[in-house]
Order: structure tokens, then C-alpha cells, then sequence
């Protein structure tokens, strides 16, 4: 996009005067925007609209998330966030429940991601391209809290990323669930997608491999809930609360795998306890210690080290 293509009328960048004439709009956005045919497709305009012509010097109005595509909005007004290390190539923070990791588009601003930007200043977070995840090395549902990292380098990032299942030595998770766990246990089952947009997993032969080891930690009789270690495996969406839940302990606060869940829950009783990854070597862990699921529900403060 340049000054001989148009002419930039809001300091917003939503108000065009578009200097030559164009067939469609869409034609307008693909050749002086260079927008994919996903962006423009996702970009909410009307299929009329895409189809309109545009004439010479005529005004146009863009979305604002059409135009910062890929880029993360330097503003956060979300919870705290705790940094738990920072280096040469990491930042490890403890994710807050309830937020997620990285905003869909650019007005979302209360996203980990947003706070990274606004905190850290990350040029990277500023730059068009790629997609909303960059720089985080993986994901965590919006409802769990804990240990989220990002990479610095662009390049690193992506050497890390391809290869997560080979440096991820450990990935810890605590919970609550319903019910006694009596012994460890391993849990094998295979997993894929159901329902609108795959929002939901469920057990089948179909799915991918899924594996998971449940270790009791502390049982709260009265309550009849039990507070466990889970070491992950294969990582794949919503792994834990549908093993768990299929196991006959569905983790406490849980919306679709818990069918005890009540609207009165604070949150999701998951929290990603421990990553130890090796680069280059080196092995690095890190905890989040920090959770309020230790304290608002079973009173175990006490007991967070017993995991380690």
C-alpha cells in the first residue's frame, strides 16, 4: 500500500479515498491491501459488498481488525499476570483462568499476548504476518491457568515449536476432581473432535492416540474430592478434562466434561503446574506455584510442593 495507490484520510486507518478505479472491492483488497482470500473471507464484509465497484476517488470505510490483521493490540486491562523467569529466548508467565493465550483479531486486548506487548514492548507482536499465536511455544484453554511460555526469536520460535514433542521433557498439571483416586493410574484412550466446529473431544477408535499418567495426591472426604498430579503426554485439546472425565473423574468446574458442574463453580480446577524443556542441552524448568484453586477451595497452600 503506498501514496500512489490512495490516499490515508483517518490517522485510524478505516477511511480511504481510493485514487484509482476497481472492478470490486474484493479486486481492491487482494491487489493494494494484498489480503488473502481467508483474510477477506473472515473479514465480516458482505458478499454484496465484496462484489461493489469502487470508483475513481471514491471514499471507503475498512474495518479496523481488516487492517491490523495478525497484529496484537499493545493495550491490556486484564488480571495480573505473574512473570515467573525471563532470559535470552524465554518468557515464562503464569497464565490467569479465564483468559486466553493469544486475540483473535486486534480489538481483543486482555489476552496473554497483549500483555506481552504492552509489557515487554515486543516487536514482533507490532509486525504483520503469520498468525494471533506467535511467539507463544503452545496453547492452554482459555478456562486453565499456569506455566504458558514465549520465545523472543522469531526463528527459534519456530525450530522449537516443530519440534515441542522432542524437547518437552515434562509437562505437570495439577487438578481437582470429583470422587477418590485411590492409586496411580494410566490413562490410554484415542480422541477426536465432535460437534460444532470440533469444539468438543470425545473417545473413539478413530481418534489419535491420547495418554496420560493420574498420581493422588490429597483426598478431601467431606467434599469427596480428590486433589491429583497429571503428567502429560501428547498435549492434544482438552486431553486432560476428557481423560479425566472418561475415567470417572471429571475435573471440578469443568462446563462439558463434568455433568456435576454447577454455574456457582469459580473456574476450571486444571492449572499447568510444571514445562521442563531441553534446548540446545540445557534443561530448563519452570513452575507456577501460584494458583487460587490452591487456596479457595481445598485450603492447599501447604500442599503445593508436593508435586514438585
Amino acid at each position: 500500500m503506498t501514496l500512489k495507490t490512495m490516499a490515508i484520510k483517518s490517522m485510524h486507518n478505516k477511511n480511504f479515498c481510493n485514487l484509482n478505479a476497481k472492478n470490486t472491492l474484493k479486486e481492491f483488497l487482494k491487489e493494494e491491501l494484498l489480503l488473502s482470500n481467508k483474510a477477506i473471507k473472515t473479514s465480516y464484509i458482505s458478499k454484496n459488498a465484496l462484489q461493489s465497484s469502487l470508483k475513481e476517488k471514491g471514499e471507503l470505510y475498512l474495518p479496523h481488525d481488516l487492517l491490523n490483521r495478525s497484529l496484537v493490540n499493545p493495550i491490556y486491562h486484564g488480571p495480573e499476570i505473574e512473570v515467573i523467569e525471563e532470559n535470552d529466548i524465554f518468557i515464562v508467565v503464569n497464565k490467569p483462568h479465564g483468559i486466553h493465550g493469544h486475540p483473535m483479531d486486534y480489538s481483543e486486548t486482555n489476552t496473554v499476548l497483549n500483555f506481552m506487548r504492552k509489557r515487554f514492548n515486543l516487536s514482533s507482536l507490532g509486525k504483520k504476518g503469520g498468525d494471533y499465536e506467535k511467539g507463544l511455544l503452545y496453547r492452554l484453554d482459555q478456562l486453565t491457568s499456569g506455566v504458558l511460555i514465549y520465545i523472543k526469536d522469531e526463528l527459534i520460535h519456530q525450530n522449537l515449536r516443530d519440534s515441542f514433542g522432542q524437547i518437552a521433557k515434562e509437562k505437570t498439571y495439577l487438578a481437582i476432581v470429583n470422587g477418590k483416586v485411590e492409586e496411580e493410574l494410566k490413562l490410554e484412550d484415542r480422541l477426536i473432535s465432535s460437534g460444532v466446529k470440533g469444539e468438543k473431544m470425545i473417545i473413539s477408535e478413530a481418534g489419535s492416540e491420547a495418554s496420560l499418567k493420574l498420581r493422588p495426591l490429597y483426598y478431601h472426604e467431606s467434599k469427596d474430592l480428590s486433589l491429583v498430579e497429571v503428567s502429560l503426554y501428547e498435549g492434544h485439546r482438552h486431553q486432560i478434562r476428557v481423560q479425566l472425565s472418561n475415567a470417572g473423574f471429571p475435573i471440578v468446574g469443568d462446563p462439558i466434561y463434568n455433568d456435576n458442574y454447577q454455574s456457582g463453580d469459580k473456574r476450571l480446577y486444571l492449572h499447568a503446574y510444571q514445562y521442563c524443556l531441553e534446548v540446545n542441552g540445557h534443561l530448563s524448568c519452570f513452575k507456577a506455584k501460584t494458583a487460587d484453586l490452591f487456596c479457595d477451595l481445598l485450603d492447599l497452600n501447604s500442599l503445593v510442593d508436593v508435586a514438585s
